[in-house]
Formats: structure tokens, sequence, C-alpha cells
């Protein structure tokens, strides 16, 4: 019975509410990949070559967004008008505010939209414009870090590598166009074709005037300049290193393991496999050609003479030394004579006619190898300047592989593997730490085993998704594979075209994912490539292609 003589205990407002709390089951969230393609209406291209990719986290009336990157290749179709297009989406989906950007590293095809569509991501610093795009945290690679030494010496030398191709491909492109009698004039036109698409602008001396390799770069910020912005445009910044294990900072939080870029210097410059480290198209930049690039670059041309392979006597010819005597002749001295023969084949546009005196009936000069031909194609002064397109190459490659590489645990511990553009050497090297969790050491094995959803690394490069140690590895029954291309546009960069998705890679993705292959630039109803792969209901449930602006797909929940 109740003791009438003692008072009546009143639950509070604030008690209910707390036991009403307790007894709800937790709402389980729904993990949602949007794929950013950009198709605007009537545009004849297909898809995006670059990564944008909004993670959305839904639980109940909550919503948490994570946007890894945003960017096109320079050079991509209805750039800013995409981009404009995206960044409002993107606005829109989260309210204004993004609880996280992830930023993987800095070539043009990831960044470009935070130049683009700087209104949105950066607003105006300089007069004091705030972004339009709330940024709540942003998640670097601990190469940018500030603090950090090696990080620093490693972006110095990267910025002088990327200053020196720079310089010279503006002066390759200047001599040619003024028809300059110089080695650089007569360097191969493909040195560095198609790369700067990477790339992007590059700051090339104090005053702040950029350009891109080969072309002006007109008002786009440097890619130095965009991240040196968002770190001050972010409320919380953190450089990531292998091995970290920390949650995603979201209402619903996804416990992340840090995978790469590695610090091991071996696995950091580590581009292709062991077998194909000495192939033609990687070079090692300590060589002659590389060393006296560089020298030259940055402005001590008396490398050429130090430094060539011919004898001193003959380094430094130009057309002015070689221009002979107006009145020589076949009586001049035979120095003369020898000036006017070498400036003849070597230095003038066309070679002399050797008919000149008693020319055949209907010949024509044009069409003899050295009677009136083009004489750029028989200089070798300016061979040595190939070696920029292995050197920018090389730069690309390493740079791809300073890749923020992510994976997120998601609540059935199953994982999205974020690769960016990380190449052999990140991939590897991702094996070579353990990773903590509630106690327990988790190994990269294991979560490549339970990796449910793969953005496949550098848009299906050939380099880029390693088999052994990666592909081979994800077993999960519902493996999804996405990647971020347009094939068509990079058949047209360079002057081979590239393959992405590479044939060997497509097919590798393909029979792993039994045919659950995303790709921006097709539809699932119309790819070929998937035709001969069962349909997969609950696949298809879950993929919402019907927007031109972006795909999604329903990887959990």
């Amino acid at each position: 019975m109740t003791d009438p003589t003692k008072p009546k205990r009143r639950r509070t407002k604030a008690a209910a509410a707390t036991s009403k709390a307790a007894s709800v089951t937790p709402v389980a969230p729904k993990v949602f990949v949007r794929l950013y393609r950009g198709l605007l209406p009537g545009a004849t291209y297909k898809g995006l070559l670059g990564d944008c990719y909004l993670v959305r986290i839904v639980a109940g009336a909550t919503q948490s967004t994570i946007l890894i990157d945003c960017g096109m290749l320079l050079g991509s179709p209805d750039a800013e008008a995409r981009m404009a297009a995206i960044a409002a989406d993107i606005v829109k989906e989260t309210g204004g505010t993004l609880d996280l950007l992830v930023v993987t590293h800095e070539h043009w095809d990831h960044i470009s939209g935070f130049d683009q569509a700087r209104e949105v991501f950066l607003g105006d610093p300089d007069n004091n414009v705030p972004p339009k795009l709330k940024i709540a945290n942003l998640w670097m690679a601990w190469t940018e870090d500030p603090a950090d030494a090696d990080a620093n010496a490693l972006r110095a030398k990267f910025d002088k590598t990327g200053t020196a191709l720079a310089a010279l491909a503006m002066r390759m492109g200047a001599d040619r166009a003024s028809g300059a009698q110089s080695p650089f004039a007569a360097a191969p036109a493909a040195a560095i074709e198609g790369l700067e698409n990477f790339l992007g602008p590059l700051e090339i001396d104090p005053h702040g005037d950029s350009t891109q390799l080969g072309a002006a770069a007109a008002k786009r910020l440097t890619g130095r300049a965009i991240f040196d912005t968002l770190k001050q445009v972010g409320h919380k910044v953190q450089y990531l290193s292998p091995g970290t294990v920390l949650p995603t900072p979201t209402a619903t939080p996804l416990r992340t393991y840090v995978f790469g870029p590695p610090r091991d210097p071996k696995r950091l410059f580590k581009d292709l496999p062991t077998k194909a480290e000495t192939g033609t198209l990687y070079m090692d930049t300590s060589s002659f050609n590389a060393r006296l690039l560089m020298d030259v670059a940055s402005g001590t041309e008396e490398s050429l003479a130090d430094n060539s392979p011919f004898s001193r006597r003959y380094n430094g010819i130009t057309a002015a030394m070689v221009e002979p005597a107006p009145d020589a002749g076949a009586t001049a001295p035979e120095a003369e004579r020898t000036l006017a023969w070498l400036r003849q084949r070597y230095f003038d546009a066309h070679a002399p006619c050797r008919f000149a005196d008693n020319p055949p009936k209907g010949h024509k000069c044009a069409k003899d190898l050295v009677c009136g031909a083009d004489q750029a194609s028989r200089r070798i002064d300016g061979d040595w300047l190939a070696a920029a397109g292995p050197l920018a190459l090389k730069l690309d490659s390493d740079t791809n592989n300073t890749s923020l590489v992510l994976a997120f645990e998601l609540p059935d511990a199953s994982v999205m593997l974020f690769a960016a553009d990380a190449q052999v050497g990140n991939w590897e090297s991702w094996h070579d730490q353990n990773y903590t969790a509630d106690g327990k050491s988790v190994t990269a094995a294991e979560l490549l085993g339970r990796t449910r959803f793969y953005k496949v690394g550098h848009h299906g490069s050939h380099n880029a998704t390693l088999t052994d140690q990666g592909l081979e590895l994800m077993k999960h029954d519902d493996l999804v594979a996405a990647i971020s291309t347009d094939f068509d546009l990079g058949t047209k960069q360079g002057s081979k075209g590239w393959q992405m998705p590479n044939p060997r890679v497509k097919t590798a993705l393909l029979t792993h994912t039994k045919g659950r292959l995303i790709r921006g630039d097709r539809r699932r109803a119309t790819d070929d490539d998937v035709k001969s792969f069962p349909v997969d209901p609950n696949f298809v449930a879950r993929l919402d292609e019907a927007n031109d602006l972006y795909i999604e797909y329903r990887v959990f929940g």
C-alpha cells in the first residue's frame, strides 16, 4: 500500500523524455553515393573525366554529407556551366552546410570545381565574401601538413619540377611561334602534350602569372592556391597519416581507415609494378637530360654548354653565327662556304634545290627530302628536350601516389573504398601496417575482403588497380565498382589518346563485380559490356540513373 504520509513522486518532463528516448530503437542509416557527371541538356558528351562524389548518410530525418573531391579534366566541354550545376546541387542537398570535405590530391581533375565554382566553395576571401557552402570539416593527406617537414620538402620538390615544366613548355611554344632558331623550337611538339590537363595551371613567376603546361591559364587559380585557400575556409582541418583510424565528423559517424598515402619514399615514388619499372615511359629523374632540363628551366643556360655531349667547339651554334657573307660563292673562302652549307641544310626553313643550276623538266622541290623540304626533322639539337615528356609523366604519377585513400566502414562492417588516383606504391603500402579498431588489430587484406563499394582508382587506368594486393582480395558478394570517366574525351588526349578505363582493368572489374559496374559515361540499360552478365535485381533497385547531373547508388540500408 501507498504510505499517505509521503508525498507522491512526480516524473519531470525531462525524465519522461529520457525514458522515451531510451526505449526507441536507433534508426538504421541508409548510405548513398552520388557520382556527378554533369550532363547538360542537348550536350553530346557522355560523362565526366574527373572525381566528384557526394556521400549521403541518412538516419531518419537526419542527413550527413561527405564530399570527396570535385573536379574535371582541363579542357572538358562546358566545364564552367557543368560545375556550376554540380555545385548548386551540392548546396541544395547539404542545406548549405557540408559536414566533411575530403580533398585527395592536387590534380586538376579532382579540384577544378573549387575554382570553377569558387563563389560556392571559396567565396572571395580578399573582399571578405564568405562561400555559399559552409565547410564544417576538411580532411587532407599528411603531405599537405604545413607543420610536417617531410611534407614541406615533398611539396617543394613537386613545385620546382612543375614550375620548370611550365617554363619549358612556354619557351617551346613561343620559339616555335616566332620562328626562332633555337633547340626549344626544334623540340618534339608532343613532349608533354596532354599531361597539362591533369596538372592544371602552374605558377611560373613571383608576380602570380600562371600557365598550364603550354597554354595561357587566364584567371584560373593554381592547384596550390586552391589548397591554401581551402585550408583557410574549413573550420577544422585534419591531415591524415596511414594507419590512422577515426570516425567521420557526421551525425551518424562512419569508422574510417586511412590507407594512404605512404610515408616511405620507396612506396611513394613507385608508380609501376616491379617488372615494368625500367620501362621507357618512366625515367630516372637523376639522368643527364632531366638534370639539364631543370637547370635550363631555372635560368642557368650555361649548362647547355657545360653538359652537352658534343665537343665544346660545336656548342651554341646559332643561325647568326653561320650567316655567310653576302657574296659567298664558289670562289669564297672555304670557311664561308662551309658556314653557308651548314645554314642551308640545318637553319633555313627549307633545304636548297640541288638542281638549282639545271633543274630536270617538271621538277618540284617540295617533294624532295633534301630539296625544298621542311628541315625540322633533320635537326637533333632539340632532341634532349624530349625528356620533358617522361619528366612530366613522372610528376603526374608521383602526384597520384600522394592520394589520400580512405576505407569507410558501414554499420554491418562492410566497407566503401575510395582509392582516388593511388598507384602501385600507394596500394602496396596499405599492407605495411595494421589498423586498430575496438582494441583489435585489422589488416588491409581483411578490409579489402569486406569491400562492397569500390571507387575505381584513376578512372580505370592501367596501373591504378592492383590485382593480387587489391581487386583479388575484394570478395564481398555484393561488390560494386564505380568509374568516373568519359572514354571518348580520354581518347582525344595526348598524341596517342588514353584508354580510361583500360580494357584489361575493365574486364577484371566486370568479372569481380559480376557486371555490377557503374560508369559515369554509360547507362546500364545500354551498356554492351554488362549484357553478358545476369541482371541482379537488388543492384538495379539500388541504382538511380534517372538524373543527367549524377548517378546515385544506395550502398547500404
